[in-house]
């Protein structure tokens, strides 16, 4: 995977940027803050996130915005992650194929690689060495030695807490932990139980034990006091220590030093400023010689390095050749230029054809008119063939298509019929129901029949109705009426009565026979009713089948049509068919026409149909080209004939000063006849001036000499009054005397230091001489003793106050039983305290076993590419790198000395920081593929090894993509290299 884009909404000094990344090295450079480390933070930003306030520190100054996209290409696909801290409460989303993907995509696209991992591995910055250099010089090694495990020396502080807190609890020999404490406390509770538990016994005892350790005390106060002394004093020698040594040496020094008594300050004074005349008349002299002699040499020189009285001719003449020979050679230029832009002309009407380079070729091609329109018309006619033969192509295939529609709505319609077995069913059916149709009309007039029954019937039942209440009404009346007659004896109204009664029933009678008559000729109608019923749907099926023989009849019409169709079709095809043959033999006959042009043409070949009309015009446009640079070319050789001349001529000049193997290898240079000229005319001039010169500086050196011979004299009378052989003597014994004095001065000095220790006993601590080194000995032990004579004695006072107290607990009340109380508590507060100490001891031994199974597994691979990478870098100086038992790290020079870290410059030890770092991102890249990412991290190396490194990044950057930001540019040779200037990207956005 690779960091393909980093697009810029907001961040920092960034502002609507993009900036493009390729998978190999990508180097960024600009000035100090100009922006590179905020690209690096907003690559974390988006990756990864920022604490709170370091967001703040990065917000836009511009819209108060924070946020961004990197697009990471993997596996050939792009994968873009984006952050801003106003959208989804600031948390990362990532897209693939431009769909949101979860958290679980993102950390399989970044190899599952976090914030610690990234700035632990990945991200690498000079800020780490800085950190690194303010290491203690004894933990620098371990630091080193967790780098290689984790990147970054969180181990060594994890390791430092566990012991920390461990120790905290409980230290071997310690006294102020709480484990320590409570054992020592509950060792004095067992022993004052033991104590108390004998004192009870025996009581009497005590008080002796109280006297012998009082008389114990006085003693050991007593040695302290000693000890102290000796103790001060050994600590005042020590602090005096180098003015004593100084002072004595020095006085070992003066007393071997020879002082002349007779040399007095004025003498030094006199003879300095002697020697110092001295040194500046030798100074100006030895000038002046050294000037007349090279004048004097370059007088000679001048005389033998002219050559005209030798030429047999004059230098005018020379000049004049050089004058003609150039008109000649810009003649040469003019024409030159003329034929290559000739040249350039042909080269550029057959710049396409690429064929002809010889011009007898291009020449002997026999060009005409009549070429020209036989290949136009062979052109244009297999153009227009062709596009028939395509025309006819494509008609054919929209035929087809049509064709195979029609087949496919054939088949389609087939399959939708009726069979014949089918038509036949339901033309019968048709048959049949229309006969029962026919029945509908009797069916009507029943129906009409039955209506007027059910209407006479209704008005005999209205009748018959009447009749019953007439009836039942005369009968009451009737029977009225007979009581009557009965009592009254009349019976003409009773037989009146009977006979209406009597008319009556008759009429019932003859209406009931005819309501039932009726009612049966009802049911007869009804149960015909009912049987024409069951076939109301008649009508119905009758259509229904009427309608599917209908469409069964338009769709054979329809089918007919389509067959028709498609004989058209396979007529127009068998036509298209044809034609198509004719064009194809039309075509033969065309192509071989072609070919027998490119049998005489065969440059032909290279070139389509309708480009050959242009190939004409070209070849006879260079033929053209051709004539013009033959008679230039003439006109060149001539040119060059009258040159070669001149040139002959200024051969002769030149040969008196270069030469003859060099004058007839290399072309004659006008520069260099005018370089002659001008050099012999310069020397008639420069021997003139070197004449005058020596003169000068001939008088000015007699002037000197005349100006120093008082000094000389003084010299001399300074030698006669100190009574010294020679200068040299007298040189030597000032030096020895003021070596004395600065001796004194310095001696003066450190008695002053001695002095304000020792007051007045200086000088008696000065004539003594001292074994430092017992001396120290003797101080170390000396603090020992009374460091132990104090645990002694507050001993013995704890012992003498317990022994106190408990003689007066005893006497007062028992106190065992309390003891044994405090006891079982202290216990019980003791082994809560162990069991946290285990766990961390516990966490510690597993962390260490870590680190020593990394020591043997993953650390040697990692120590060898450090190897690599530092011997390179170091140019072969180094050649091991390795951990010793305290892991401590350690590299082994060529010569085979080896060094512990701390004993490296800052800048090796740098180098070696910077070497483990790249170690460690080699082990994983070939798990991980992530990024490597640096921040100046060779700010501090000098030219030659960060080149080295450089190269080494460049050959990593082949299997792992690269970002380095720098504050300069670096001079690359390789263009694969991703060079990216910030400041490209305007000020004004930064």
């Amino acid at each position: 995977m690779h960091f393909k884009r980093l697009e810029i909404v907001a961040f920092g000094k960034w502002h609507q940027q993009t900036i493009e990344l390729t998978d190999g090295f990508n180097y960024i450079y600009g000035a100090n803050e100009s922006g590179k480390s905020s690209l690096r933070m907003f690559i974390t930003y988006v990756l990864f996130g920022l604490s709170a306030q370091n967001r703040e520190q990065y917000r836009s100054k511009i819209d108060g915005q924070i946020g961004g996209r990197v697009v990471i290409e993997k596996d050939g696909e792009d994968w873009v992650i984006e952050r801003f801290a106003h959208h989804n409460r600031g948390k990362r989303i990532a897209y693939y194929q431009g769909e949101p993907v979860d958290d679980k995509a993102i950390n399989q696209v970044l190899q599952h690689i976090d914030l610690f991992l990234f700035e632990a591995i990945f991200s690498f910055q000079d800020r780490d060495l800085h950190a690194i250099r303010h290491k203690h010089s004894d933990d620098i090694g371990k630091v080193l030695f967790n780098l290689g495990l984790t990147g970054s020396d969180q181990v060594v502080a994890i390791e430092k807490e566990l012991t920390k807190k461990s120790e905290g609890l409980f230290k071997k020999q310690g006294r102020k932990p709480p484990i320590n404490e409570k054992l020592n406390e509950l060792k004095s509770l067992t022993e004052e139980i033991e104590r108390v538990d004998q004192r009870e016994k025996q009581h009497h005892g005590l008080y002796q034990d109280v006297k012998r350790l009082e008389r114990e005390m006085v003693l050991l106060k007593e040695e302290e006091k000693r000890l102290d002394t000796s103790i001060r004093n050994a600590q005042l020698l020590l602090q005096a220590k180098s003015s004593i040594v100084q002072f004595q040496q020095l006085s070992h020094e003066m007393n071997e030093l020879l002082t002349e008594s007779h040399l007095t300050e004025a003498m030094i004074e006199r003879y300095q400023e002697v020697k110092e005349m001295r040194q500046e008349f030798d100074e100006k002299a030895r000038v002046l010689i050294s000037k007349l002699d090279h004048v004097k040499q370059e007088e000679e020189d001048l005389r033998k390095a002219s050559k005209q009285e030798v030429l047999p001719f004059s230098l005018d003449e020379v000049e004049q050749w050089v004058f003609d020979l150039e008109r000649q050679y810009e003649r040469n230029r003019e024409l030159n230029e003329q034929l290559k832009k000739l040249q350039n002309s042909l080269d550029e009407q057959l710049k396409d054809t690429n064929l002809y380079t010889n011009k007898d070729e291009l020449s002997a091609l026999e060009l005409s008119q009549y070429t020209k329109q036989s290949w136009q018309r062979l052109a244009q006619e297999i153009k227009a063939n062709a596009e028939k033969l395509s025309e006819l192509q494509s008609k054919k295939r929209v035929k087809l298509t049509e064709l195979q529609e029609l087949s496919e709505k054939q088949t389609s319609m087939e399959q939708q019929m009726l069979s014949e077995e089918r038509r036949i069913t339901l033309t019968d059916q048709l048959e049949q129901l229309k006969q029962r149709q026919a029945r509908q009309s009797l069916e009507k007039q029943m129906q009409s029949q039955s209506e007027a029954q059910q209407k006479q019937l209704s008005r005999l039942n209205h009748w018959m109705s009447n009749l019953k209440w007439g009836i039942s009404t005369l009968s009451i009346v009737a029977i009225t009426i007979y009581v009557l007659y009965v009592s009254s004896g009349s019976s003409s109204d009773y037989l009146w009565l009977s006979g209406l009664m009597g008319g009556g029933l008759l009429a019932f009678i003859l209406f009931h026979f005819q309501s039932r008559s009726i009612k049966k000729e009802l049911n007869k109608l009804k149960k015909t009713s009912d049987y024409y019923k069951e076939e109301e749907d008649l009508t119905r099926k009758v259509m229904e089948i009427e309608r599917l023989l209908e469409k069964e009849q338009q769709d054979q019409q329809q089918l007919n049509e389509l067959k028709m169709k498609m004989d058209y079709l396979h007529a127009d095809l068998r036509e298209n068919e044809a034609e198509r043959l004719r064009l194809e033999e039309k075509l033969d006959q065309l192509e071989t026409e072609r070919v027998s042009e490119v049998q005489q043409f065969p440059f032909l070949e290279s070139f389509d149909l309708d480009q050959w009309s242009d190939i004409y015009q070209l070849l006879v446009d260079a033929q053209n080209y051709m004539a013009k640079i033959s008679d230039i070319e003439v006109e060149i050789a001539e040119v060059e004939r009258v040159s070669d001349h001149l040139e002959d001529q200024l051969k002769r000049f030149l040969s008196y000063y270069v030469s003859e193997g060099e004058l007839y290898r290399s072309k004659v240079s006008i520069e260099m006849v005018r370089h002659y000229i001008k050099y012999e005319r310069d020397l008639a001039e420069k021997q003139y001036h070197q004449n005058q010169w020596r003169q000068q500086l001939e008088q000015e050196l007699k002037e000197l000499k005349l100006a120093y011979e008082p000094y000389e004299q003084d010299l001399n009378q300074l030698l006669q009054e100190t009574n010294f052989e020679n200068e040299e003597i007298l040189r030597q014994a000032i030096v020895d005397f003021e070596t004395y004095q600065e001796k004194d001065r310095a001696k003066q000095q450190h008695y002053q230091v001695v002095n304000e220790i020792f007051n007045e006993q200086t000088d008696h601590v000065l004539k003594k001489s001292y074994d430092w080194i017992e001396i120290e000995q003797r101080l170390r032990q000396d603090e020992d003793n009374r460091i132990g004579v104090l645990d002694q004695l507050e001993n013995k006072r704890q012992v003498q106050a317990d022994l106190t107290a408990t003689i007066k607990q005893l006497e007062e009340d028992g106190r065992l039983s309390n003891l044994i109380h405090d006891q079982a508590v202290l216990e019980g507060e003791i082994m809560s305290l162990a069991k946290e100490w285990a766990v961390y001891q516990t966490a510690k031994g597993v962390l260490q076993d870590t680190k020593a199974r990394y020591q043997y597994e993953y650390l040697p691979a990692v120590l060898e590419y450090t190897r690599k990478v530092f011997h390179n870098v170091t140019r072969g100086r180094y050649v091991e790198v390795g951990f010793s038992k305290e892991q401590s790290l350690r590299v082994c020079q060529s010569n085979g000395e080896w060094f512990d870290v701390k004993q490296l410059s800052e800048g090796t030890a740098d180098q070696l920081y910077v070497s483990l770092r790249l170690a460690l991102n080699e082990a994983l890249t070939h798990t991980t593929g992530f990024p490597f990412i640096l921040d100046d991290a060779f700010v501090h190396f000098d030219d030659m090894r960060k080149s080295l490194m450089i190269d080494e990044l460049l050959e990593k950057a082949k299997e792992q993509q690269l970002i380095y930001f720098s504050c300069e540019s670096y001079p690359f040779t390789e263009s694969t290299i991703n060079v990216v200037p910030i400041e490209e990207y305007g000020k004004a956005q930064l």
